[in-house]
């Protein structure tokens, strides 16, 4: 062969090893990602109100203050059970002053009786005298305690450190039982809630749960808490978790969650891998060794589920199969290529 013949040769054999990198089919875990939404939500949240009627006297918490467990936050006029908590304690001392009166006489009687000195008539009159005034002490020290409790109830306090976020009442407004007052959030108890597709819950065990915050770029991971059973029409639970890493939050903020699970065992193979045709097909390049020289096969896959780079295959695919990944844009049928990675 003359030289002119071997330089028109040489290129022309140099284009059929096409160069590329390959990815050995494993049999790996697989793992789904599922998209959620929901929102952050308060643990507590207290509706705040009064157990007496009366006038709001004094009122001075204002709208998103923070407070503390036991502050007072307001009070009812108290002038009037004020002046009845007084006369009770009057009739208290009264009542305590008849009944030491009637032990004394009791005492006497019965120094009277050891001499035999007094008619038993008279012994049992004084007994039952006694009596009577202790049991009028007790009643009226009952009266002082109820008092002092319908004294107390005219305040309304703090059931645990939070924000106010609503308040229904104003001073000089007149309130029953039970009318709200004032709306108190725990913002040290917040929570994420998300609905979660009844189907997910037998593989939930396995599961990790990454959360990103309205107004926020970042990941979080977090702590699955709680799963709470939903009206069945729904087919939905709702799962309550936490963030392992402190988050401003304020409840009702929105939150995405990205919740990993397993799905078994398979084939899968990087993205790299994947050539997808116009007809909505996708396929991957095989390479397979015959006659000492490696030559690339197009086999169509059905995919699965993507995670991490990596998608897994339902179908088209063996594990230990030799798949291109880079080189893998313009291969033909058969076409022999050189593997950069053997």
């Amino acid at each position: 062969m003359t030289l002119a013949g071997l330089l028109t040769t040489a290129p022309l054999v140099a284009a059929q090893d096409a160069r590329v990198e390959t990815y050995v089919v494993r049999d790996s875990e697989r793992l789904e990602v599922l998209s959620v939404t929901g929102s952050v939500t308060a643990e507590r949240i207290s509706q705040l109100s009064s157990a007496e009627a009366g006038q709001v006297d004094t009122l001075s918490i204002a709208l998103g203050e923070r407070v503390n467990q036991g502050q007072r936050l307001l009070t009812l006029d108290s002038r009037e059970i004020t002046l009845e908590a007084q006369r009770i304690q009057a009739d208290v001392a009264q009542a305590r002053a008849e009944r030491d009166d009637a032990r004394r006489r009791l005492n006497e009687a019965n120094q009277l009786s050891a001499r035999q000195n007094i008619a038993a008539s008279e012994l049992r009159q004084r007994e039952s005298t006694f009596a009577a005034a202790e049991a009028t002490l007790d009643a009226q020290q009952a009266r002082a305690e109820l008092a002092k409790l319908r004294l107390e109830r005219h305040q309304v306090h703090s059931p645990f450190d939070g924000m106010v976020i609503e308040r229904d009442a104003e001073i000089g407004e007149w309130v029953d039982p039970g009318d709200t007052l004032l709306t108190l959030v725990d913002l040290d108890s917040l929570k994420l809630e998300f609905p979660i597709p009844l189907s997910v819950y037998p593989r939930l065990k396995e599961a990790t749960l990454e959360i990103r915050l309205e107004g926020n770029q970042q990941w979080h991971t977090a702590t699955m808490n709680a799963t709470i059973p939903q009206e069945a029409p729904s087919r939905q639970f709702l799962l309550r978790a936490t963030l392992d890493t402190s988050s401003p939050m304020l409840p009702g903020m929105a939150a995405t969650g990205r919740l990993t699970l397993t799905a078994g065992n398979g084939p899968s193979v990087p993205r790299d891998a994947l050539i997808r045709r116009p007809d909505g097909s996708v396929s991957v390049w095989l390479v397979k060794r015959k006659n000492n020289e490696w030559r690339a096969n197009e086999q169509r896959v059905e995919l699965g589920n993507g995670h991490a780079g990596k998608v897994a295959i339902e179908e088209g695919l063996n594990i230990d199969d030799r798949v291109i990944v880079v080189g893998n844009e313009r291969l033909e049928e058969g076409q022999r290529v050189s593997l950069s990675d053997k």
